[in-house]
């Protein structure tokens, strides 16, 4: 790999990390009603809720490392695999998030289903955060990684 695509993979990966924290917050203040719930309060990790307040630091840190080494993994397989998706520029990012979703959110989704007791809707309300995370990724991978 050259220095030229790992600084593109790393560009990529904070520009990613930057969507999804972005997607994810306002995700969270549209659903903050589930999580403030005291009926759901045993699903929370206790990274998450440590107590009946908001997630501290570490939550908040730990969420920005899992997102910057997500778009990293998703940006170095699309160098990958780029010459493969159809399309050009933006459009080849869309497919790829598209795969991305499909591949990834959806096993995701209906593997929580089966798991665990999380409201149907919130659930939804994270299938579709996912998958706009992974259109807007992927349209900047494209964008970044030529």
């Amino acid at each position: 790999m050259s220095i030229k695509y790992f600084k593109q993979i790393m560009v990529s990966g904070v520009l990613f990390l930057v969507i999804a924290q972005v997607i994810n917050t306002v995700s969270a203040i549209f659903t903050m009603s589930y999580y403030t719930n005291p009926e759901y309060f045993g699903l929370w990790s206790k990274l998450m809720m440590p107590s009946n307040g908001p997630p501290g630091s570490e939550y908040f840190l730990a969420s920005i490392t899992i997102n910057l080494v997500t778009g990293i993994i998703f940006a170095g397989a699309y160098s990958f695999v780029k010459q493969s998706i159809p399309g050009k520029g933006i459009v080849k990012g869309i497919y790829y998030g598209v795969l991305l979703f499909l591949i990834s959110g959806v096993p995701f989704t209906l593997t929580i289903y089966l798991l665990f007791s999380v409201p149907v809707l919130l659930l939804l309300n994270w299938t579709v955060s996912n998958m706009v995370v992974y259109l807007i990724g992927g349209a900047i991978l494209a964008k970044i990684i030529a």
